[in-house]
């Protein structure tokens, strides 16, 4: 099931604070677990199927922009503590509580929004309500959202001049574990060949002042040069060994998130 559309909301709810996000699309849903009952040889019955349950799982994509980039890294941050979603898609409103953030998905590519990807995880004290009375649909202001330009990544102290997009991911499991995908042209003009970077910067809108620095990137395979009229585009994955930071300097500002 997916759900799209102007006229919905979505917003993530956390120790009391609201942040409706630009709606982009989302899948959380109910879904039945059990287990199958083999019909019997010889007696005209069908297989059934016995629902133990409901778990709720699904993901939500969102567009990254000033008024939520801090809130969601602070998910990422709390990632063992609860938080609520509240879904308006119009043919219905339903609140999920309780829930957890499994793993996520920060992509970008030369000159097109930041898109930002969390699966959610129920708990033991997860469980659904219906929309509260009073509560009105919160609509997302709309925002200036971030634009990455490819030519504004550094990899230790060196301005990479093309990265036309990456994906940096992160899994909560028994601990966290993030990589990193940088997508380029092969050539050692615009890469260079090594297989562990000390740090990596990926600056995610310079005119409010919003960057990643990812730290100890180690090459999951090696790269090498070659010799090609032509402009071949290739990627690398990086494991993160080190720290995630998310940093916002501004007039305004100073902030910083430590994953």
């Amino acid at each position: 099931m997916m759900i799209q559309g102007k006229s919905c909301t979505l917003t993530v709810a956390k120790d009391g604070e609201y942040y409706p996000l630009p709606y982009s699309e989302e899948t959380v849903r109910q879904a039945s677990k059990g287990y199958a009952l083999p019909g019997v040889i010889g007696i005209r019955n069908r297989e059934q199927t016995i629902i133990t349950g409901r778990t709720i799982q699904g993901c939500v994509v969102t567009m990254l922009e000033y008024q939520n980039v801090w809130a969601l890294f602070l998910l990422l941050f709390y990632y063992k503590e609860y938080f609520d979603l509240l879904v308006d898609r119009v043919a219905e409103k339903i609140v999920y509580k309780n829930l957890t953030i499994k793993s996520f998905e920060l992509r970008g590519e030369n000159g097109k929004p930041l898109h930002f990807r969390f699966d959610v995880k129920e708990t033991d004290d997860t469980y659904t309500e219906s929309w509260p009375i009073g509560l009105p649909s919160l609509k997302w202001n709309a925002a200036k959202v971030f634009i990455y330009d490819g030519h504004t990544v550094i990899a230790d102290l060196k301005t990479l001049p093309l990265v036309y997009r990456f994906t940096l991911t992160g899994n909560y499991t028994e601990k966290a574990k993030y990589k990193v995908i940088l997508y380029f042209p092969l050539c050692e003009d615009y890469f260079p060949t090594l297989g562990r970077i000390d740090k990596l910067k990926i600056m995610l809108d310079a005119k409010t002042g919003v960057w990643l620095d990812l730290y100890d990137l180690v090459a999951l395979d090696d790269m090498a040069d070659i010799n090609c009229a032509d402009t071949v585009l290739c990627y690398q994955t990086f494991y993160i060994t080190g720290k995630v930071v998310l940093n916002i300097r501004n007039q305004n500002e100073c902030k910083t998130v430590v994953l």
